[in-house]
C-alpha cells in the first residue's frame, strides 16, 4: 500500500507553464513512513475488519483480501530475519514428518508456486531434531485445537480446505481426530505397514488384536505376516477368540495409540535423507504430478532434477519392468556391454537381465564377464546409466509398465 497513492500532491508550473508534483520534504516523508509503520505493525484480528460478526469462512477471506490489499503477503525467503525457517522450510519438514504416503497426497492439492518453493526445500533437508519435530507436530495440532475452541470441527474444516482440499482435508481431521469420528484406529488405515508392527510391536496380544481387528484385512494380514512365528501364533488366537470390547476401553486404547503413533514420528525424525525422501514422495504421486514436478524442478536446479531421476528409477524397478520391453532394449546391445550391465548387481537384477536374452547369448554374456574382470566402476557405471535412462524415459512417456508404479489394471 503506498499511502501517496491516497493523497492529494502538490503542484507547480516550470518554466515551459507545465503543472509538476512538489517534490516532498523530509517531514513529509518522515510522517509518511511513520503512518506505514503504524498500520503495518498493527495486530490484524478479523473483527477489526468488519462491524458486524461474520462466520470463520468470511472472517479468513476478508482478512486474506485486506492483507494482499496492503501488500503485506510476501513470498518468504529461506529464514526469516530473526533466523527462524521460513513458512516452507516448515512444512517441507511437516511433510517429512508424516511420511511418503501422506505428503504424496498432500503435494497435489498445493499450487504450482507453492510446490515449487517447497520441494527444493524438502531436496535440503538432512536432520531434523526429536525436539524440532515434536514443535512442528504439536503446532499441527495447535491449529485444530485452536479451531475447536474458535468454531468447531467444521472451523477447522473450512481451514483445512483452503489448504489442501475437501478430499484431504476430511482424511487430516480422521487422522487427527480420530475419537471425534467414532470409528477408531483410523489414522493407522495409511500407515505404513511395518510401521503398524513397529507400533503393536511390544502391547499385549489383547491390544495387538483389537488393533488388527478394526484395520482392513488385507492390511493386517500383510502386517501378521511381518510377526515372528510366536507372535503371529498368539494373535491368530486372539482375533479366533476375540469377544465384543466396550467402548469405553476401545476409546482408551484408540487414544493411546493414537498418541504412541504421534511419538514414533518423533522418534525416527532425528536423521533425514531429503532427497531420497522426496524421490519416495514423487514415486508415490501419479506420474503426471511426477514429471510436472521434476521438469520445472530441473529448470530451476537442473544439477537436483537429475539427481532426483536417478533416484526416482532403481534396480528393483527394472527387476518390476515389463519383460518384454526390456528384451526389446536388450536387443540393441552388445554381450560386452550386458555384461558390464550385469557386473557386480544384486541376483534378482542379474536374473532379470539373462532370463530376457537367449540360452546362446546368456552364455556369451557370462564368457564375456569372465575375460573382461576385474572391470573398471567407471564403465559398468555409464553403461548402466545408459541403460536406465532409456527406460526411464519410456516410464515417463508412459511406454514402459512397471509393477506397482503404474496406477491403471491391466489384463
Amino acid at each position: 500500500m503506498n499511502v501517496k497513492d491516497f493523497r492529494a500532491k502538490a503542484y507547480t508550473r516550470n518554466a515551459e507553464g507545465v503543472p509538476v508534483p512538489v517534490e516532498e520534504t523530509s517531514s513529509e516523508k518522515k510522517s509518511e513512513n511513520t503512518f506505514q509503520k503504524t498500520v503495518f505493525t498493527k495486530d490484524i484480528k478479523a473483527e477489526d475488519l468488519t462491524q458486524k460478526k461474520k462466520s470463520p469462512s468470511q472472517a479468513l477471506d476478508n482478512t486474506v483480501d485486506y492483507l494482499k490489499t496492503g501488500g503485506l503477503l510476501k513470498v518468504p525467503v529461506e529464514q526469516t530475519p530473526d533466523g527462524k525457517d521460513s513458512v516452507y522450510r516448515r512444512v517441507a519438514k511437516f511433510l517429512l514428518l508424516i511420511g511418503e504416503d501422506e505428503a504424496a497426497k498432500i503435494l497435489p492439492h498445493l499450487s504450482e508456486t507453492q510446490i515449487e518453493k517447497i520441494i527444493p526445500e524438502i531436496a535440503s533437508i538432512r536432520t531434523v531434531s526429536k525436539e524440532e519435530a515434536a514443535v512442528i507436530m504439536e503446532e499441527f495440532n495447535g491449529l485444530l485445537n485452536k479451531a475447536r475452541e474458535e468454531g468447531g470441527v467444521e472451523t477447522a474444516r473450512e481451514m483445512l480446505e483452503k489448504a489442501y482440499g475437501k478430499k484431504r482435508a476430511d482424511e487430516l481431521l480422521k487422522k487427527a481426530m480420530p475419537l471425534e469420528g467414532k470409528i477408531p484406529f483410523t489414522y493407522l488405515r495409511d500407515a505404513d505397514n511395518e510401521r503398524v508392527y513397529l507400533l503393536i510391536k511390544d502391547e499385549n496380544p489383547g491390544v495387538q488384536s483389537m488393533v488388527l481387528s478394526h484395520l482392513e484385512p488385507k492390511k493386517a494380514a500383510k502386517i501378521i505376516n511381518l510377526m515372528t512365528p510366536d507372535e503371529k501364533k498368539e494373535v491368530v488366537m486372539r482375533l479366533a477368540k476375540m469377544e465384543p470390547v466396550s467402548p469405553d476401553v476401545l476409546r482408551r486404547v484408540d487414544q493411546a495409540m493414537h498418541e504412541k503413533s504421534l511419538n514414533q514420528t518423533v522418534e525416527k525424525a532425528e536423521n533425514i535423507d531429503g532427497r531420497n525422501a522426496l524421490a519416495q514422495i514423487l514415486k508415490k504421486m501419479d506420474a503426471g504430478a511426477e514429471n510436472d514436478i521434476l521438469k520445472y524442478l530441473s529448470e530451476d536446479d537442473p544439477d537436483l532434477g537429475q539427481d532426483l531421476r536417478s533416484r526416482l528409477f532403481t534396480l528393483d524397478d527394472v527387476v518390476k519392468s515389463d519383460d518384454r520391453f526390456v528384451q526389446e532394449k536388450l536387443r540393441e546391445m552388445t554381450e560386452i556391454d550386458i555384461a558390464y550391465l550385469i557386473a557386480g548387481k544384486p541376483d534378482d537384477f542379474r536374473e532379470k537381465i539373462l532370463s530376457n536374452i537367449s540360452a546362446g547369448r546368456r552364455a556369451e554374456v557370462r564368457a564375456q564377464e569372465d575375460i573382461l574382470k576385474p572391470m573398471r566402476r567407471s564403465d559398468c557405471e555409464r553403461i548402466t546409466s545408459e541403460f536406465f535412462s532409456k527406460l526411464r524415459r519410456a516410464f515417463e512417456e508412459g511406454h514402459l509398465i512397471i509393477k506397482d508404479r503404474n496406477d491403471d489394471v491391466f489384463i
